[in-house]
């Protein structure tokens, strides 16, 4: 197993500054947007170095973390540890973009071994893989209708209300918003739906698009059976002119739509999914 000096490149006897400049080097090779179009394997491969990046970064920054790594070293075992709550003053070079939902920091280290070193991993490739994703989804948000609000709601990651006006789009600007899972059935196309219905994130008749992002996708069948029997659900009065759930498979970007799909649900899924 590398040390986290060997994982960065640098010299046990490498400074702060030195290692900071390592880290954001190597960094580089591996951020999101180089390896979004790759398949799923690089991309899980991309994820993985990103996150054993990370950790040594954080480690070799702080003093008292350093510390104690460069003692197990000295006795020939260097556990992989996960630094605790960052101090005011520790640097905060993977702090995530303003419009994506903190991850909570581990408050007590996590037991040493190999089944935390692979919890560390895939906690971290998950929090890569969501900035990609929201980056991702906020940049063409913003390409088709202009700035956008993003106010936090309840059951999703991100959320995109669009600043412009009708009168400056022709239509009425969609609200979209993102939710990451591990997969999508037709459960978790009913619950999307019915947690968008909750939300009254819509401007009068404003559609309310809901993409679900996932490794693994059910069968069509089951997720247009489910959309099916959303679209047969009774509109509140004032509520969106339409809600609808789409899945993304995140292997190959493909999208999986409803039905009879609005105008602008089409527009953004031709933005976002690959033919």
């Amino acid at each position: 197993m590398k040390t986290h000096y060997e994982i960065l490149g640098v010299e046990p006897s490498s400074d702060a500054d030195s290692i900071k400049k390592a880290f954001r080097r190597e960094i580089a090779r591996y951020h999101p947007d180089k390896v979004i179009h790759l398949g799923a394997e690089f991309q899980e491969m991309a994820a993985t170095r990103a996150a054993e990046l990370t950790v040594a970064y954080k480690t070799l920054t702080d003093a008292a973390l350093r510390a104690e790594y460069d003692a197990s070293i000295a006795t020939g075992v260097a556990p992989p540890y996960i630094p605790q709550t960052p101090r005011p003053d520790a640097p905060r070079d993977d702090a995530p973009p303003r419009h994506e939902t903190p991850v909570p920091e581990y408050k007590t280290p996590p037991p040493t071994g190999s089944g935390a070193r692979f919890a560390a991993e895939r906690a971290d490739r998950d929090v890569i893989l969501k900035r990609a994703i929201t980056g991702r989804v906020h940049g063409i948000v913003e390409n088709l209708y202009g700035k956008v609000e993003m106010p936090p709601v309840r059951g999703f990651d991100l959320a995109l209300v669009p600043i412009a006006k009708r009168r400056f789009l022709g239509s009425m600007p969609p609200r979209v918003l993102v939710k990451l899972l591990d997969s999508v059935d037709g459960a978790a196309i009913t619950e999307a739906y019915s947690a968008a219905s909750r939300a009254r994130l819509h401007s009068g008749k404003s559609p309310v698009i809901v993409m679900l992002f996932a490794r693994q996708l059910a069968p069509q069948q089951e997720i247009s059976k489910a959309n099916a029997a959303n679209a047969r659900q009774r509109k509140a009065p004032d509520g969106p002119e339409e809600i609808a759930v789409v899945a993304v498979d995140t292997a190959d970007w493909s999208c999986r739509l409803p039905l009879n799909s609005s105008k602008e649900v089409q527009k953004l899924a031709d933005a976002l999914c690959e033919k």
